[in-house]
């Protein structure tokens, strides 16, 4: 083996080592938004939601922190909202508090994520549960009031499957003046949570939001859409900012 072949055959292994080594460090859904340059440099968008097993002192405090850290690096908070209750999922979906923010660059989400200071954040609240969730798609805007019905579903990643899971639980939104605002695929970023897809309807009024969840046409198509998804949790959230 001559010496320029051995060298680029060293030269591989360091490429191959680097990227196990990020991979492990960041995790696959971090190091895709890094390596992949025109993801990189898109909008991105970012769902945090914070469980309510802990004093409220200390939830808001790791929102706050968290929210600070966002603007800082370049993000906003376009939306938050306290979940008024859980509709369907188990004890560990049951989530007390979803943000939505947003960034310029996937690429800052990266270096946040990579940030001491995002650490320094996570060790500080460590008897917070929280989750990440990442998309480069935009929802559409988000009104002030109301009440959002939120749906995140683990499916598997064919237009078939995903059309069924989408279409058929807002099969009937017109009569309770209520519309769908994101319909997405998400990542987590953590690498702990099988989510993969979420569906988010608004709804003038809270009440109104509830009374679609009771007619027997929603009841019917939500059992319906069931069948799609592997896993599925819903909330209804009193809608934020």
């Amino acid at each position: 083996m001559n010496r320029s072949l051995a060298g680029f055959l060293v030269f591989l292994l360091v490429l191959v080592m680097a990227g196990l080594v990020g991979t492990w460090i960041l995790g696959p859904n971090l190091v895709g938004l890094a390596i992949d340059e025109e993801r990189r440099d898109a909008p991105y968008y970012l769902l945090n939601f914070v469980a309510g097993e802990i004093a409220p002192e200390r939830q808001a405090s790791y929102r706050s922190d968290l929210a600070k850290l966002v603007v800082d690096d370049g993000g906003q908070l376009l939306w938050q909202a306290p979940a008024m209750r859980v509709v369907e999922g188990r004890v560990q979906d049951e989530w007390q508090h979803v943000a939505l923010f947003a960034f310029p660059r996937a690429g800052d989400v990266v270096e946040m994520f990579t940030s001491s200071t995002y650490r320094a954040i996570v060790d500080a609240h460590s008897g917070v549960s929280f989750m990440l969730l990442g998309t480069s798609h935009a929802p559409d805007a988000f009104a002030g009031g109301g009440a959002v019905v939120l749906s995140l579903m683990t499916v598997d990643p064919d237009r078939e499957t995903i059309d069924t899971a989408d279409r058929r639980l807002p099969g009937n939104l017109e009569p309770y003046r209520g519309t769908i605002i994101w319909a997405s695929e998400v990542e987590d970023l953590e690498d702990e949570w099988p989510w993969n897809r979420v569906l988010m309807l608004a709804f003038p009024t809270l009440e109104l939001a509830e009374t679609w969840l009771r007619d027997p046409d929603t009841v019917t198509d939500r059992a319906l859409s069931a069948t799609a998804a592997r896993r599925r949790v819903t909330l209804v959230l009193e809608s934020g900012i």
